[in-house]
């Protein structure tokens, strides 16, 4: 599950990352360019507003009319006047001077009849009576920011007069106010000399007129590229924001705008939560298929486990069911006939075992039955040597038939010939007669028995199996006792069975023994229990008469201080 998790969640989570990288990214592309493309739309009005002017007020005169000019005097030079004025709605002021400064005609928006002066030593005249277009810096008045521009009036290649105009940039003023980035963006303008031309009123002492000579930001514009875009905390609004300039060179002007980054990132951080959230919706799919895919995975393998467990255990009647229409279909069908094969294997095993011991049997009874002749007709004419020999050879003998009675006991319960006959039982005759015939392997050991019982109890069992069962345990009781013990027999009910309980407090068992208590052929090699001598079936062939009579069987052991083997049965 972790393993399908991490694969179907890093892909999301790296394609969601780079998608939030790379729509940032553009984002932050696009912010800049509809800055640029706004300070790009003002300065080409700026130029626009500037180049009509400077149009208008380059004046070259022809040949044609140089006798206007000598005739007409001063009232040709008023009808000019009063042409540019009417042509321009920025122009305030307009006024001709001759060569040496001084004013021939004026006519002005504001005054009814402005004095004529001397400009001899104004710098603009002086600019302009040199052949060059002058546009002075921004001043202030109660009508807005204005600009003085001189033109030399050429007649041919001389220039003859002075032409100076007083231009207000109100309609410039507006037009950088009105401009807007979203719903809180703005620009603003600088003049030459770093004085703010035209702004929005964002803060108190901000304003046009504000000279912003100081402030770092602005000192070094004309180095700079002509369209920058960077991020800050601006001094106008006092939040951060997302900044742009377009430097103007023909006048040294430079526009800027400014786009709050909460306004301006407000589309994408909705973009990006969309991406975060997605990626969290394919997440939490991700952990809720989990389950349901690795179950898909897991339950045939289970099943092939829990198969193999069987096996193991030496069912091999165990069959898989794996649905998937794929592999691990393939697997199981595999299995399944592998399982097959190998039960097809153990019956064999178990009809020869089964053969091979029936037929073992006769010539080991027929040993024992001449072994019983030779000492019943010698009789006290055999010497000490031969008594041992022969009582050697019984010993062997009756452990060989044990041996092969067990083995053909467990070769009938696998091929499935063992006859078990379930009739009403009362169990304490059976344990009483158990006891009784135990008593001679107790006494050499000085083990006392104790069967324990207030009323006589029925069970449904085969009366034979019964007591092969107790004999087993009682035997197995007094066999891994220490001399002077104790071996006791009680019962319990319990619901609809009785539980039979064979307690001693002989040697008990260690925790690895324990694991294979049950299992075949299995004898403890630890301590006094390795010196013992059995063949490791006994218990694996109760356990065996238990359950095929409906009952369980289990034990509770501790090394050093004894064993209690319990079993059930149904009641009667």
């Amino acid at each position: 599950m972790l393993f399908f998790i991490i694969l179907a969640s890093f892909p999301i989570l790296i394609l969601g990352s780079m998608s939030i990288y790379l729509i940032d990214l553009s984002h932050r592309h696009d912010v800049a360019n509809l800055e640029n493309q706004l300070l790009e739309q003002k300065s080409e009005e700026i130029r626009k507003f500037l180049g009509e002017v400077l149009g208008i007020i380059q004046l070259k005169l022809g040949v044609t009319q140089t006798g206007e000019v000598e005739t007409g005097g001063k009232l040709w030079q008023e009808i000019l006047i009063d042409g540019i004025l009417a042509s321009h709605s920025g122009f305030e002021e307009v006024a001709f001077a001759d060569l040496q400064g001084r004013e021939r005609a004026r006519r002005s928006k504001i005054v009814t009849e402005p004095e004529l002066t001397n400009i001899e030593h104004l710098p603009y005249f002086k600019e302009a009576v040199s052949g060059r277009v002058y546009i002075s810096d921004v001043y202030y008045t109660t009508k807005g920011p204005v600009i003085i521009i001189a033109s030399p009036v050429w007649l041919e290649k001389s220039v003859i007069q002075v032409l100076s105009a007083r231009l207000n940039l109100s309609s410039i003023v507006r037009s950088i106010e009105l401009g807007r980035l979203g719903t809180s963006g703005y620009i603003f303008l600088l003049d030459r000399n770093k004085v703010l031309v035209a702004t929005p009123r964002l803060r108190e002492g901000i304003h046009t007129g504000v000279s912003l000579l100081g402030v770092s930001r602005f000192n070094d514009l004309g180095q700079r590229n002509v369209s920058e875009e960077d991020r800050y905390t601006s001094i106008f609004s006092g939040v951060p924001v997302v900044g742009s300039l377009k430097f103007i060179p023909e006048y040294k002007w430079t526009l800027f705008a400014e786009w709050p980054t909460a306004d301006a990132d407000a589309l994408i951080a909705d973009v990006r939560s969309q991406v975060i959230n997605l990626s969290l919706f394919s997440i939490l799919a991700v952990l809720l298929l989990a389950p349901i895919f690795t179950r898909r995975l897991l339950q045939p393998i289970r099943a092939l486990k829990d198969g193999t467990e069987e096996i193991e255990k030496g069912n091999f009647e165990k069959q898989v069911q794996i649905k998937t229409k794929d592999e691990l279909e393939d697997l199981g069908a595999a299995f399944n006939k592998m399982a097959s094969g190998l039960k097809r294997l153990q019956e064999l095993k178990n009809e020869f075992v089964f053969i091979a011991a029936h037929e073992l049997r006769s010539p080991v009874t027929a040993m024992r039955g001449y072994v019983s002749l030779i000492v019943e007709e010698m009789g006290g004419g055999m010497s000490d040597s031969v008594k041992h020999y022969l009582d050697v050879v019984t010993k062997s003998n009756e452990r060989l038939v044990k041996l092969i009675n067990d083995i053909l006991e467990i070769a009938r319960s696998e091929a499935g010939r063992l006859k078990i006959e379930v009739a009403e039982v009362k169990i304490g005759d059976e344990i009483r007669q158990i006891m009784a015939e135990a008593k001679g392997l107790a006494d050499p050991k000085k083990i006392s028995l104790s069967y324990e019982s207030e009323k006589d109890h029925t069970v449904k069992a085969d009366s034979g199996k019964v007591k092969e069962i107790v004999m087993n345990f009682v035997s197995n009781a007094i066999k891994y006792n220490r001399e002077g013990g104790w071996v006791r027999v009680y019962h319990e009910v319990e619901g609809k069975n009785l539980v039979t309980h064979v307690e001693d407090n002989g040697l008990g068992m260690s925790e690895d023994d324990q694991k294979h208590m049950f299992e075949k052929f299995f004898r403890a090699n630890s301590g006094a229990i390795k010196t013992i001598q059995g063949t490791g079936l006994g218990l694996f062939i109760t356990k065996e008469l238990i359950e095929k009579m409906g009952g369980k069987v289990w034990f509770l052991s501790r090394e050093g201080r004894g064993t209690r083997f319990s079993f059930s049965l149904p009641c009667a």
